[in-house]
């Protein structure tokens, strides 16, 4: 055997397991999840999976036990390909952005086959696949894509991609097969110490919605335009952001919202906005971190203003991070209900020999509807080696006082990763890509392990 692998080339095995457990009081009810992802590299090649056995229904009510993700991959100098399971964002994301994110309990994997070749000049690329679909069990109709990227000279980037996706699942077949089409133009030009970056998307629908369903609704022509401008120097750093969406939202893709929460008013169905940050560090102890945004759709019913400061202090080892943040949202129908949020508070850190500590408190006022009420919120976490206490909680100060209080320890050394927690974790809304999610409370025990391989 040992033979044969030498034969076939410099062979290596790497993977990482990940469990969860829940033990949910005050029934002691136990929930379980565990990933398993393997890759076998064999000379240029490439070969892995990942194996689910999701028993718990926390989180979202499916329950599986699958081989969710298989591939084969192979790279050679300019040219790589791959085959099965993959990810894949085309450009800005305007057209195609396939990505995971497992906090947010999202996995728009494609599965099917991607061919690249590029060199110093250009890059070439193909696709191919179908990507899973919400309820993380069927897959979304075929898709097809080519995508071309342009390095003329050092300070100029120019791309472009075409997308096409196939109505798979219409019956309707008197004025043919239904179908949509994508195109993204981009580009960055770098000039001196500005950096201009814009993306231009178009959509259009073909066909009509039949009794199996549709892909969309008859004839959407669909726009999306989005720029930013960046300067930088030494002490000073601006960038300006705009956007504006109308008929993108698509399901395939995650037009980047206009604030940095990656919260969107409606993932480009009819969104448009601004952002604009500000970074100073006029001195070598002080870094200030400003942003301002603001989004809406065309009726102005729904919108989302932001606005936060973040500046950071480093005294003599010792680190202050004062923060205030104030969020005006008015989104109906959203997944948080939440209005209007604002929240101030104090980070400190500092490493004394080797054991770090960070303590951090803070102070929220929340408006949901009709009702209003206070949230204290504290933590404090003591390091040392790969050891880390922490413990906190959350006081949610309505006519009832109701409290959250939790304590956890970790131990992370390679190749273990592992979280004990124990207390009430109240549910949090967290967003990316212009996708949210709100995490479910939950009182018991925690435990959370990775091992790698």
């Amino acid at each position: 055997m040992v033979l044969i692998f030498l034969l076939i080339g410099e062979v290596s095995l790497s993977g990482v397991n990940t469990t969860n457990l829940w033990l949910e009081t005050p029934h002691w009810s136990s929930q379980f999840y565990n990933e398993a992802e393997a890759d076998l590299f064999v000379d240029r090649f490439r070969i892995g999976g990942r194996f689910l056995l999701d028993a718990e229904n926390l989180r979202d009510t499916l329950e599986r036990i699958v081989i969710s993700q298989r591939y084969l991959g192979y790279e050679k100098d300019a040219v790589s390909l791959w085959l099965g399971n993959y990810y894949e964002t085309l450009g800005h994301g305007l057209v195609l952005s396939s990505f995971e994110d497992k906090p947010l309990r999202i996995d728009r994997n494609l599965d099917g086959g991607r061919l690249s070749w590029e060199n110093d000049f250009l890059g070439i690329g193909l696709l191919a696949g179908r990507m899973l679909a919400e309820d993380k069990v069927t897959r979304d109709d075929w898709i097809y894509a080519a995508q071309l990227e342009v390095w003329p000279i050092d300070a100029l980037d120019l791309g472009a991609a075409y997308l096409r996706r196939d109505a798979t699942r219409d019956a309707d077949t008197l004025f043919g097969r239904a179908f949509e089409e994508w195109a993204e133009e981009n580009l960055t030009l770098r000039l001196w110490r500005f950096d201009l970056t814009a993306a231009a998307a178009q959509r259009f629908t073909w066909g009509r919605r039949s009794a199996e369903g549709w892909i969309g609704t008859d004839n959407i022509n669909g726009l999306g335009l989005t720029a930013s401008l960046s300067y930088s120097q030494q002490g000073i750093g601006i960038l300006l952001e705009a956007k504006d969406y109308r008929g993108l939202a698509g399901g395939i893709n995650a037009p980047p919202p206009c604030n940095p929460d990656a919260e969107s008013v409606n993932q480009g169905a009819d969104e448009q906005g601004y952002h604009l940050a500000l970074n100073l560090a006029p001195w070598d102890w002080l870094w200030i971190d400003a942003s301002y945004s603001s989004a809406w759709d065309s009726t102005r019913e729904s919108t989302l203003d932001r606005i936060g400061v973040e500046p950071r202090i480093d005294l003599a080892g010792h680190t202050f991070i004062p923060f205030f943040i104030m969020i005006d949202r008015e989104i109906p129908g959203a997944v948080n209900p939440q209005n209007d949020l604002m929240e101030a508070g104090l980070s400190y850190e500092t490493l004394i020999g080797e054991v770090f500590l960070h303590l951090k408190g803070s102070y929220r006022s929340i408006a949901e509807g009709t009702e209003s009420w206070a949230e204290p919120r504290a933590l404090a976490e003591l390091g040392w080696g790969p050891l880390l206490l922490s413990g906190g909680g959350v006081a949610e100060l309505r006519e009832e006082t109701e409290l959250w209080p939790w304590g956890a320890l970790r131990y992370n050394a390679y190749p273990f990763d592992l979280t004990i927690s124990y207390g009430r974790f109240k549910g949090s809304y967290i967003c990316k890509n212009g996708v949210c999610s709100y995490e479910l409370p939950f009182e018991g025990i925690k435990a959370d392990v990775t091992l790698y391989f």
